[in-house]
C-alpha cells in the first residue's frame, strides 16, 4: 500500500480520541451511580409509604390523644404557665404529625405500585442515560434538550415503561445534531468541560447517595428488612405497642374527664 495512502493521526487528534473515550466511559458511569440513586429513592419512598401506613396514623392518634390531655390539664390549671406551655408543645406536636401524615397521604400515589425494574429496564436506562445525559451535551442546544429528555427518562423508569424509554431515546437521534466543530482545538475545548461537568455531577450523584444512606429512614429501612428477612414484622409489633400505649391514654383521658 502507498505511504500516502496512510493517514497519521495528529497528537492533537490522538488526544481528542482519548478525550471522547473518556467522556464516553464517564458518561456511563454516572448513568450507573444514578440508577442506583433512583433505585434508592424509589426504596426510600416505598419503604415511608409503608411505614406512614401502618404505623404513621397511630403516632397521630398517639400525639392527638397526648395533646387532648394536655390541653385538659392547662384548661384546669389557667394560672399555671407550665402546664400552658406543655399544652401549646403538646397540641404543636400533634398538629405537625397530622399535617405531614395528610401531606404524605396526598402524595402521588403511583409510588405504591413500585417494582423492581427488570436487569432489562435497568441495562436500557443506563445505555439511554449515558446518551442524552445534559452533562455530556457540548453545546447549550444538546444539554437543554437533554435535561428535557433525562426528566422524561427518569419519569418513564419510574413506571418501568421500556417502550418510552426506546422512544425517548429515538426522540434524542432525532432532534440532536451533530455538533459541529470549529476545529479540534475547539472540540476538545468542549469535551474537555463536559468531562470536568460530568466528573463534577458523578461526585455529587455519590454524595447524595451517602448521605441518603446515612439517614434515620434509611437505617429503619434496613433494619426492618433484616427483621422481614428473619421472619419478624418489625413494624407490626411497633403497631402493637403504638396500639397499647394508645389504649392507656385513652383511659388517661377517660379518667381526667370523669374526675373534673
Amino acid at each position: 500500500m502507498s505511504q500516502s495512502l496512510i493517514k497519521l493521526q495528529t497528537p492533537e487528534e490522538k488526544e481528542l480520541e482519548s478525550k471522547r473515550s473518556e467522556l464516553s466511559a464517564l458518561s456511563e458511569q454516572l448513568a450507573e451511580v444514578e440508577l442506583q440513586f433512583e433505585e434508592l429513592k424509589f426504596s426510600l419512598l416505598n419503604f415511608q409509604r409503608r411505614y406512614f401506613q401502618e404505623v404513621g396514623r397511630k403516632y397521630v392518634e398517639l400525639d392527638e390523644l397526648r395533646a387532648q390531655i394536655a390541653e385538659f390539664i392547662g384548661k384546669n390549671k389557667p394560672y399555671d404557665d407550665e402546664a400552658r406551655t406543655s399544652a401549646k408543645q403538646a397540641r404543636d406536636q400533634a398538629d405537625t404529625a397530622s399535617k405531614e401524615y395528610e401531606s404524605f397521604e396526598s402524595e402521588d400515589p403511583s409510588a405504591a405500585d413500585y417494582k423492581p425494574p427488570s436487569n432489562e429496564c435497568k441495562k436500557l436506562y443506563r445505555r439511554i442515560a449515558s446518551i442524552i445525559h445534559p452533562d455530556k451535551a457540548t453545546d447549550d442546544a444538546k444539554r437543554e434538550l437533554g435535561t428535557k429528555l433525562m426528566k422524561e427518562l427518569n419519569a418513564a423508569y419510574k413506571m418501568r415503561d421500556m417502550v418510552e424509554m426506546e422512544n425517548i431515546l429515538a426522540c434524542w437521534q432525532g432532534e440532536s445534531r451533530v455538533l459541529s466543530s470549529d476545529g479540534i482545538k475547539a472540540e476538545l475545548k468542549r469535551i474537555n468541560r463536559a468531562v470536568a461537568q460530568l466528573c463534577g455531577r458523578i461526585i455529587k450523584v455519590k454524595q447524595e447517595i451517602e448521605d441518603q444512606m446515612e439517614s434515620e429512614l434509611h437505617s429503619l429501612m434496613i433494619t426492618v428488612h433484616n427483621a422481614d428477612a428473619e421472619g419478624r414484622n418489625l413494624l407490626s409489633e411497633m403497631v402493637v405497642r403504638l396500639d397499647r400505649q394508645i389504649a392507656e391514654t385513652k383511659r388517661e383521658l377517660n379518667i381526667l374527664k370523669k374526675n373534673k
